[in-house]
This record gives structure tokens, C-alpha cells and sequence, in this order.
């Protein structure tokens, strides 16, 4: 069983890129799980939301610690530190991200938004970094053909890219 975590704060897109990259494991061929945890402030407040996949059922769905955690902002990273610090690697963003721990790498999620001007999109960007790492180009294809069909199509698909390219700059191989 594998596992990938977003974390960040209400009104990053955190719950729609687990269900993008739940729907691509899906498609994929595995059995996925997806969960979300959020205060009842939601924008602003901290919220977690992982996929656990597997080639076989999942008895439970419920863990601790993640394979992959990709954190969009320091509010997801403190309320959830505890899983994360058991956690494999752990992909945050350079400047929203100011707590660095020994399984994390940065990244310049926010910064590379900004100068391709898509912002809003830093939850696809995560999504594509994700899948990069994880699971290579076959992921990203059945990405793509899902974003097609949902709103924003081109700004979404442009931002699945970029995270792509950013995976491929870190170095990082899971795969």
C-alpha cells in the first residue's frame, strides 16, 4: 500500500487535488481510499486530505504516516507535523513553507505559479508533482484526460505540467 498527502490551508484546492489524484489512481487500475480533514473555519484553517492505493483492497485506509506529503502552506504542515515527521518525503513549498525537517525537500511551487500566471493552480501543480514521482508519464496522460473534462481545462492542464517539472528538478526518485 502507498500513500500521498496534501496539506495546506481552506481555499488552496487541497480536497479537489486528492480526488484528481484519487480519480487517476482509479483510472489507473488501483483500489484507492481517499480522506480529508478540515477545521470548521475551512478557508484559512488547516486541512489534510491523503489517498492511500493499492493493487489490492484496502482493509483500512486510516495512517499515520505518508509516502508522499506535498504541504502548500505552514498552517497544514503545524496542525498535522506529527504524521509528517514519520512521513518518507515531504515536498514543500520554499516560501510558504518556513519549518524544515531531515524528509524534506523544497520546492518553488508558489514562485513558479506566479510567473507562468496561474495562480490559484497550486494544488494541480502539487497533484502533478505527485504523480511525476509516484508513477511517471502513464499517471499524468490519465491526469490530463481527467482535468479535460472539468472546469479550466487549459489553466489546469498548463499547471499538471509545471508540477511535472518541477518534480523532474528536484531529483527525487520514487518511482
Amino acid at each position: 500500500m502507498a500513500s500521498i498527502a496534501f496539506l495546506g490551508r481552506g481555499g488552496q484546492g487541497i480536497v479537489f487535488a486528492a480526488t484528481i489524484t484519487a480519480e487517476t489512481l482509479f483510472n489507473l487500475g488501483y483500489y484507492v481510499a481517499q480522506l480529508q480533514s478540515y477545521g470548521a473555519e475551512v478557508r484559512g484553517g488547516s486541512v489534510l486530505a491523503h489517498i492511500v492505493y493499492d493493487n489490492k483492497t484496502i482493509e483500512n485506509p486510516f495512517i499515520e504516516q505518508y509516502d508522499l506529503a506535498i504541504v502548500l502552506h505552514e498552517a497544514g504542515l503545524k496542525r498535522w507535523i506529527k504524521h509528517l515527521e514519520k512521513s518518507k518525503t515531504i515536498i514543500v513549498d520554499k516560501d510558504l513553507v518556513k519549518t524544515r525537517m531531515d524528509n524534506m525537500v523544497t520546492a518553488p511551487i508558489i514562485e513558479n505559479v506566479a510567473r507562468e500566471k496561474l495562480s490559484g493552480s497550486e494544488n494541480i501543480v502539487a497533484v502533478g508533482i505527485a504523480m511525476q514521482l509516484l508513477l511517471g508519464r502513464e499517471a499524468i496522460a490519465v491526469a490530463k484526460s481527467i482535468l479535460e473534462k472539468r472546469s479550466s481545462p487549459e489553466k489546469n492542464i498548463k499547471a499538471l505540467e509545471l508540477g511535472t517539472t518541477i518534480a523532474l528538478n528536484l531529483g527525487i526518485n520514487m518511482a
